[in-house]
């Protein structure tokens, strides 16, 4: 029993730092630059939540549709080297690619054929273009950066499960004061 005990107040413990970690993000987060995350978030209120403003769902939607976006993008760069519709891009197609590309986009170009050519066969195949697409997806938000999106659910004053715009600002002027 008091082996229990010590493992919920353990694990107790470990979740209170994690919120405190997305509460600090958070907090910097405001803090850097206070107008613009006040604009980027309630251009995310007033897109992904309703007239009762954000909730958790439309933060993960959020979420969401900007790692498919970044997933999107890498896919159509690959798809527009693959130049005879084949779904394989090589290295021939990719030579011919960075000669019409600046020196800038062919090393770009290089780099991400070499890191989705994951078994190194000099092509990129349809398995190798999905997870390429998933790592880009996690890159163009990143676990850090979600979390701060999920911790904005925290700065609902009224307890109604949405933040509304004025919560936001009312969080932000107190961050920014150092309240």
């Amino acid at each position: 029993m008091v082996r229990l005990a010590a493992v919920l107040v353990m694990l107790v413990l470990g979740l209170a730092q994690v919120a405190l970690a997305e509460e600090s993000a958070l907090d910097k987060a405001m803090r850097k630059n206070p107008d613009r995350f006040s604009e980027r978030a309630i251009d995310l209120i007033a897109g992904f939540g309703g007239p009762d403003g954000l909730r958790a769902e439309g933060i993960e939607e959020h979420i969401a549709l900007e790692r498919a976006g970044a997933r999107a993008s890498a896919l159509r760069r690959f798809l527009a080297m693959d130049l005879d519709g084949d779904g394989v891009v090589g290295k021939a197609e990719l030579a011919v690619c960075q000669r019409a590309a600046n020196a800038k986009t062919r090393g770009r170009m290089e780099r991400q054929f070499a890191a989705a050519d994951s078994n190194a066969d000099g092509q990129v195949d349809a398995a190798e273009l999905n997870a390429a697409g998933q790592v880009a997806g996690q890159l163009g938000l990143d676990e850090a950066e979600a979390g701060v999106l999920r911790a904005l659910i925290t700065l609902d004053a009224n307890g109604d499960g949405a933040l509304q715009a004025n919560e936001l600002l009312a969080a932000v002027a107190r961050v920014s004061d150092g309240s």
